[in-house]
């Protein structure tokens, strides 16, 4: 089996750019074979702001079984079954993890409060209602869903000793964060890459995703976009932009590669 994270920029995203009500990008993921795919419930309560509609999509989803949803509590009582008495301290370990992949500190100016709590004493009760009022006070615009987006990932990996995958925000920085958490086995699937992915794991073509390629493209104008960041086909690494239907239409050639970090790069040795 193959494990799948996704996070709210991805889903309001690929939920956006669709055919019709029932047939959007991230429903081509879906259908991808043995895929396990996760969400956490922050992402929930932040897509509201993203995308009116999408919040209802996810949690058909989830009632159907397709998305798995965690939360804080779903988090540390699995954790309780591992390290008994620890398993707060050790929730909060991951939680500093996941702040610092935003910056050395972070943690310090957001989870203050937390710092103080006595996590071998009080309860998981205690503990959910002190952070969960610390949360609504942090407001908008500080990361919140991605740094619990990284605590299920450190969550599943531990579980699951495997290769995790990350369906994630275009922001390169948050990328190179998640990149950066040590021993943690992730690869970076962004919008563009997504299809990438689909191509890989479905074996769909270009003529029978031409109509998502359309629509993204349609996506891109609308937002005055024009290229698509790429790697160029050597050992250097150089960054190149390049028009974003010739990316779309030769990701169906089989001319990229994957990066753990979400870029594509140009092989080598083209198919």
């Amino acid at each position: 089996m193959k494990y799948a994270l996704f996070d709210t920029d991805f889903i309001s995203k690929t939920h956006t750019v669709r055919l019709d009500e029932e047939n959007h990008i991230i429903d081509r993921i879906l259908e991808m074979p043995e895929y396990i795919f996760y969400c956490h419930e922050q992402t929930i309560e932040e897509l509201s702001r993203h995308n009116s509609h999408a919040p209802a999509w996810l949690e058909d989803r989830i009632k159907e079984g397709r998305i798995i949803k965690y939360t804080d509590e779903k988090i540390i009582d699995e954790m309780s079954a591992v390290y008994s008495g620890l398993s707060l301290e050790r929730y909060v370990e991951m939680l500093k993890t996941a702040c610092e992949a935003f910056g050395a500190g972070y943690f310090s100016e957001i989870y203050s409060e937390i710092k103080s709590l006595d996590c071998l004493s009080i309860t998981k009760g205690h503990f959910l209602k002190k952070m969960k009022a610390i949360e609504k006070g942090i407001g908008t615009g500080k990361h919140l869903g991605e740094i619990k987006c990284y605590v299920l990932l450190q969550w599943l990996n531990l579980q699951l000793g495997d290769q995790l995958y990350y369906f994630c925000s275009d922001d390169k920085d948050a990328r190179d964060g998640i990149l950066g958490i040590e021993d943690i086995k992730v690869r970076c699937i962004t919008l563009v890459s997504s299809l990438l992915r689909i191509h890989i794991e479905t074996g769909s073509d270009v003529s029978e995703m031409n109509p998502y390629i359309q629509a993204l493209l349609g996506y891109f104008s609308a937002h005055d976009r024009e290229t698509i960041r790429v790697v160029e086909a050597s050992s250097v690494g150089r960054i190149e932009r390049v028009a974003c239907e010739q990316v779309l239409t030769e990701i169906f050639e089989d001319k990229f590669i994957e990066l753990p970090n979400g870029f594509l790069k140009y092989r080598l040795d083209p198919e």
